[in-house]
């Protein structure tokens, strides 16, 4: 009897331990089910946890950035003509210079002294020409008396002969006096320039289309006051500010989108905020066989002065741009074997649609896609390739809001900062 009674005992534990896990489970489905925000999933079909993204709806601008250095197109290093101590430097590092401004001065002294002595070979040689010219006309005064007395058979033969020949020498002295005098003023002249040369000035080929503006900076100074200096020493660095080129090297899948006169976006480190316009002025016929690259040289107006050689500088060409396109992150979309595809959201049944796109424009993270109509919800952005037509889907507790797309956090179309 007692055995009975414990067994009947441990029959009635087993019963109550199920009815109370069959309860728990009970009540953890309906706690379950009333805490999610979702509704509830059909039978047979299993939701699929996934983030959501934004798509946008604006311009996209098919772009292409390059790096390259400012450098300024029309630079000279300015150096004196003429050997000797530079006396002084009237200009220094950032001043303006305009054509013909004197820069520099030479120890003039030993020029001087050699123009001097050429005026006075020049004294020397118009004395020697007066003098030559004074014989000549004395031997055509004798010539024309001797030969005057020839006629009348008053001198002989021979007189007239020496007559002739002191001429012949008169008019050979005049020419050779003559030479001489203009030995001695090109002499002269050459030392009168290379004084003119210790005073140094800045000098260029004037730009007709900038004869009033077309100035000159000082890059920098080579050399001080003191310093002894040969023919063609540099002394100052010369550059022009305005406008200024960057040359980048435009890979061979670009190059056939340039062309000379095409506009492009500048941008440098030190004005993150501003962009300054430039041109292309000129394109390289060939591209390198090691790189695969071009040679393009851009033109960038710089009337404030603000940039300046030697900054880093971004160069964005814009190559096609749509109006009025929807977009979304480049990994939205996905690929199918009979094209992409990506899925829209419905937060009010918490199901997905699932649209087919094509892609167009790529600009920075995001891309282009039409097809479908307009997308009026947010679009899966993570676990599409779970998904399907129709689909439910869930949010993670840390998403429940539809999160942004990724990327930069600016309009389709808008040039990065």
């Amino acid at each position: 009897m007692f055995n009975k009674l414990n067994a009947f005992s441990r029959g009635h534990k087993k019963l109550c331990l199920i009815v109370a896990l069959f309860v728990g489970f009970t009540a953890f489905r309906l706690i379950s089910s009333a805490a999610s925000p979702f509704a509830s999933v059909p039978p047979g079909q299993e939701a699929v946890y996934v983030q959501l993204g934004e798509a946008k709806y604006g311009t996209m601008r098919e772009l292409s950035f390059y790096h390259g250095t400012l450098s300024a197109p029309n630079r000279f290093f300015l150096a004196p003509k003429v050997g000797g101590e530079l006396k002084e430097i009237l200009v220094d590092i950032g001043d303006r210079l305009q054509n013909g401004d004197l820069v520099a001065l030479l120890d003039d002294e030993e020029y001087v002294l050699a123009r001097d002595r050429a005026k006075l070979s020049v004294t020397l040689a118009e004395a020697q020409l007066s003098e030559a010219r004074a014989n000549l006309e004395l031997a055509q005064s004798d010539m024309s008396r001797q030969l005057n007395l020839s006629q009348k058979s008053i001198v002989t033969q021979s007189d007239y002969e020496n007559a002739v020949n002191r001429l012949l020498q008169a008019e050979a002295r005049l020419n050779v006096a003559t030479s001489q005098l203009n030995g001695a003023l090109n002499q002269l002249a050459d030392a009168e320039l290379k004084l003119s040369y210790t005073r140094v000035s800045a000098a260029w080929p004037p730009v007709e289309e900038r004869a009033e503006g077309d100035y000159r900076y000082v890059g920098s100074r080579l050399a001080d006051g003191g310093t002894l200096l040969t023919a063609n020493s540099p002394i100052l660095d010369v550059v022009s500010l305005d406008p200024l080129l960057v040359v980048v090297d435009v890979i061979e899948k670009d190059y056939p989108k340039i062309q000379v006169g095409m506009e492009a976006t500048i941008r440098t480190e030190a004005y993150p905020d501003r962009a300054f316009p430039g041109k292309i002025l000129r394109i390289a016929p060939v591209l390198s066989t090691d790189s695969r690259q071009a040679r393009v040289e851009l033109e960038v107006a710089n009337p404030a002065l603000a940039l300046k050689p030697g900054m880093f500088a971004e160069v964005v060409f814009v190559f096609s741009q749509r109006e009025g396109v929807w977009s979304v992150e480049a990994d939205v979309p996905f690929r199918r074997h009979d094209g992409y595809v990506l899925f829209v959201a419905d937060p009010v049944t918490s199901t997905v649609s699932e649209r087919r796109v094509s892609l167009g424009i790529r600009e920075g993270s995001r891309v282009e896609v039409s097809g479908g109509g307009p997308i009026d919800g947010p679009v899966v952005t993570l676990g599409q390739h779970l998904l399907r037509d129709g689909q439910v889907y869930r949010l993670p507790e840390a998403s429940l809001a539809p999160a942004e797309g990724g990327g930069e956090n600016r309009r389709p179309g808008e040039l990065p900062s």
